[in-house]
């Protein structure tokens, strides 16, 4: 029989399911591994944001929805700034490679993961530290549940990366 010391709060819950989103995250992006990861296309003349471009911002995102909005402490990353909410899609000069930016990702989701395992119930019910209301409400909870969603949508951009580069996943 499996015994786990983890109590399982809703932010525990919360972040296994952000977790189950984020691996489905890293599963695209290792099909898009030979692709250019700073390479545009336009579909029906809509400019498609990179690989590059998608990575970044998801890091920031979880840097700041799931650290920084949520009462932990985000990592500075200044060239993370370029990503965020209202952003263009435009790459910029003097930032990571691929590689260190999927490290960044990944440091960013460990810091991220362990601050969601310390929240209690009833901390996921106060109002964020950011301010963001959605329907009505402005809970943390509400945070990562946002979170949750905006990551898998992001997910389903690269989805659409491998079937426009000819990379079969299923």
């Amino acid at each position: 029989m499996f015994v786990s010391n983890i109590i399982m709060t809703q932010a525990v819950l919360l972040a296994s399911t952000f977790q189950c989103v984020r691996d489905l995250t890293l599963w695209y992006l290792k099909f898009l591994r030979e692709v250019n990861p700073y390479q545009t296309v336009q579909v029906n003349g809509a400019q498609l944001n990179s690989i590059y471009w998608l990575t970044a911002h998801i890091a920031w995102a979880e840097n700041h929805l799931l650290l920084q909005c949520c009462g932990g402490a985000p990592l500075h990353y200044p060239w993370l700034e370029h990503y965020k909410l209202g952003s263009n899609g435009t790459l910029h000069d003097h930032e990571p490679d691929m590689k260190d930016l999927l490290q960044t990702l990944k440091t960013i989701h460990e810091r991220a993961m362990f601050h969601l395992h310390q929240l209690s119930d009833n901390d996921i019910e106060k109002p964020n530290p950011c301010g963001y209301v959605f329907n009505k409400d402005n809970s943390i909870r509400m945070m990562i549940q946002h979170s949750i969603r905006h990551e898998a949508q992001h997910a389903g951009h690269l989805s659409w990366w491998c079937k426009l580069s000819g990379i079969q996943t299923i």
